[in-house]
């Protein structure tokens, strides 16, 4: 019986063994650290990563797969007659242009492809992929399968807390003036996900206060969306990510908690030592 493919990019955090055993595509993303781009899981492992940003992240950018690259993967898919179409889930377009590229590519081939924008990345972006390979696995259609993400989409977010304005201020995120000042005032900054983008959903002057304020949104996800799973993502830091688990714990017991490091793609633009909770509404 043929299949649908799946591809995605390295914004996933797909795991090798699980992209191994579910027949996934990944196309890694770059960062690139004093000028040189290690491939996200090829080069580099994600621990690896973190301690090159570390010791010398100030500055750090990444960058997309080319267009060859994608353009490779769409053909391996055409010729191999296991598949009859294509499914490709990459980070949000208002981030990347892995979408775009997928986009433009999957026009090129003669299989149908439905390519997505899941507007977000991380742990959400990675439990879309996980629907995709039950939906795979069970035989469900391209179209049932496509709408099923389609609703996921609308029911992600991702809220990161970072650690210092300096990465932040260098990736566009906050102005340099912003920067000094939320420096010198200890500002605690939570970042979230809207209509794709990053913005500055809340801040505050003192680091119980944010605390209180996650906390309090937390438990208003658990009643109101009935979320069941909370990722608990870290960039480089376990250390201040595992005091976050402690009191998640103590606040929401039935909670189960995910604890994994954040994508490194996405750590570079917030910084080293940022915090970030994933959650997929109804799960």
């Amino acid at each position: 019986m043929k299949k649908y493919a799946i591809v995605t990019d390295s914004a996933s955090g797909l795991e090798q063994s699980f992209i191994e055993e579910h027949d996934i595509k990944v196309l890694p993303m770059s960062v690139i650290v004093d000028g040189i781009a290690y491939k996200d899981g090829v080069d580099k492992s994600v621990t690896e990563i973190y301690n090159l940003l570390k010791e010398s992240g100030e500055g750090a950018k990444t960058s997309q797969p080319t267009i060859g690259e994608f353009m490779d993967i769409y053909k391996e898919i055409e010729q191999d007659d296991q598949y009859d179409s294509v499914i490709s889930i990459h980070a949000s377009s208002e981030l990347t242009g892995t979408y775009q590229s997928a986009l433009s590519v999957s026009k090129e081939i003669s299989k149908p492809a439905v390519v997505i924008d899941s507007r977000i990345g991380s742990y959400p972006m990675r439990k879309m992929i996980m629907r995709v390979v039950e939906g795979r696995k069970n035989g469900e259609t391209l179209e049932d399968v496509e709408a099923e993400i389609a609703n996921m989409i609308k029911n992600t977010q991702l809220y990161l807390l970072p650690h210092s304005f300096s990465q932040l201020r260098k990736s566009g995120r906050v102005s340099a003036s912003q920067s000094v000042l939320a420096t010198l005032l200890q500002v605690q900054l939570k970042l979230e996900f809207e209509e794709g983008k990053v913005i500055v959903g809340h801040k505050v002057r003192t680091k119980k206060k944010m605390i209180l304020h996650v906390l309090q949104i937390l438990e208003n996800h658990v009643k109101d969306d009935a979320i069941k799973t909370l990722a608990i993502v870290y960039a480089g830091h376990e250390s201040l990510a595992s005091e976050w688990k402690k009191t998640i714990h103590e606040r929401l017991p039935n909670l189960n908690l995910v604890f994994e490091p954040l994508v490194p793609v996405a750590g570079v633009h917030v910084g080293h030592g940022t915090v970030g909770f994933g959650l997929v509404k109804g799960q």
